[in-house]
């Protein structure tokens, strides 16, 4: 890997970048436009509207400049509150990882990219994922090669940090499983809570078979036995 592959700088495309500005306009619009109607004293509208303006362009300009980008000495991540710098030797793995809230959000990105550094730390590399880079499985590929080239020939992996970046991914598996579960058991437990509808059930079955107590204590107590579970299976297997 020749260095001419660097710098390499990761940012919300371009459509994705219009499309956020044009949601937080029309939003700032229709809620200054709410405000602002008759009614309400301007001593209560006039600090909001400056709060409200305040935070959705703070919000904008921070999301806007968001970005991972990669040099000769480290990875450098811009979140919207925080930057992380990851200096190459301190980085212990770069992993392609499946994104477990990617279900329940369409346009969410499918897989997304962390860096693990010495701590045991997982920082995620904004914009490293299947929706903002065409060829990821590459530009990953590309990533560890600079990573292996830059650690330095006297690096060695860190045995704490391993274990910790283990557990990391053993808890990232548990909160895979766990809303796998909770999603496919949300359709049995909508039909016991509807059971009282077509069945006729004991008094006393009625007040445990409301919708509220079967899909709001069910569905938490599927996702912890579920993921409880899948941890406690890793922690076998170590």
């Amino acid at each position: 890997m020749e260095e001419y592959a660097l710098p390499r700088e990761y940012r919300m495309t371009g459509g994705r970048r219009a499309a956020y500005v044009a949601a937080v306009t029309v939003g700032t619009v229709s809620v200054l436009a709410s405000v602002l109607g008759p009614g309400l004293p301007a001593g209560v509208t006039l600090p909001f509207v400056v709060v409200w303006l305040a935070s959705m362009g703070w919000l904008m300009y921070a999301a806007l400049h968001a970005s991972t980008a990669a040099d000769i000495k480290a990875i450098h991540v811009r979140g919207l509150v925080r930057r992380r710098r990851l200096a190459w030797p301190d980085i212990q793995d770069i992993r392609a990882e499946v994104n477990p809230s990617a279900a329940m959000q369409g346009n969410a990105p499918k897989v997304l990219v962390h860096a693990y550094g010495r701590d045991g730390s997982k920082v995620l590399l904004l914009f490293v994922d299947d929706r903002h880079v065409p060829h990821l499985r590459y530009e990953v590929e590309m990533l560890q090669a600079l990573w292996r080239q830059l650690r330095g020939a006297d690096w060695a992996p860190d045995p704490a940090a391993a274990v910790l970046i283990e557990r990391h991914v053993a808890r990232h598996a548990a909160m895979t499983t766990g809303c796998a579960a909770t999603a496919m058991g949300a359709i049995p437990l909508l039909a016991l809570a509807l059971l009282p509808l077509f069945v006729d059930v004991p008094g006393w079955s009625k007040t445990v078979l409301n919708p509220l107590v079967v899909l709001g204590a069910g569905m938490p107590l599927i996702f912890a036995l579920t993921a409880v579970a899948s941890y406690r299976r890793w922690v076998r297997g170590r």
